[in-house]
């Protein structure tokens, strides 16, 4: 059907941009970083990561103002479920008016 066929295209669409910027990031990083770098692509997959590579650590440092900016910015997505549920029941009522269907 025609959703199959734009889900299909659709996927190949972002695979072909995904595998153009990461051959591009890889470029500028190769540039940047050098042999670590280098190191680090003959050793991690470019998309689907490997499990058996992983390995964890004993203890880890980090910056509390950052993930605190990390998690905000997780909190949007969160934060928008409702959001878009609220306009979604809106809609149902017929309070607010739909605008064009996406499915």
């Amino acid at each position: 059907t025609g959703s199959v066929i734009v889900s299909v295209a659709s996927a190949v669409l972002c695979a072909a941009a995904f595998y153009i910027v990461t051959l591009r990031e890889e470029r500028h990083l190769t540039t940047v970083l050098g042999a670590p770098y280098k190191d680090y692509i003959a050793r991690v997959p470019r998309f689907f990561p490997n499990p058996r590579l992983y390995r964890d650590q004993a203890e880890v440092t980090f910056t509390p103002r950052i993930f605190n900016h990390t998690l905000r910015d997780g909190l949007m997505f969160v934060a928008s479920v409702p959001f878009f549920e609220l306009i979604e029941s809106g809609q149902e009522r017929g309070v607010i008016p739909v605008l064009f269907w996406l499915y």
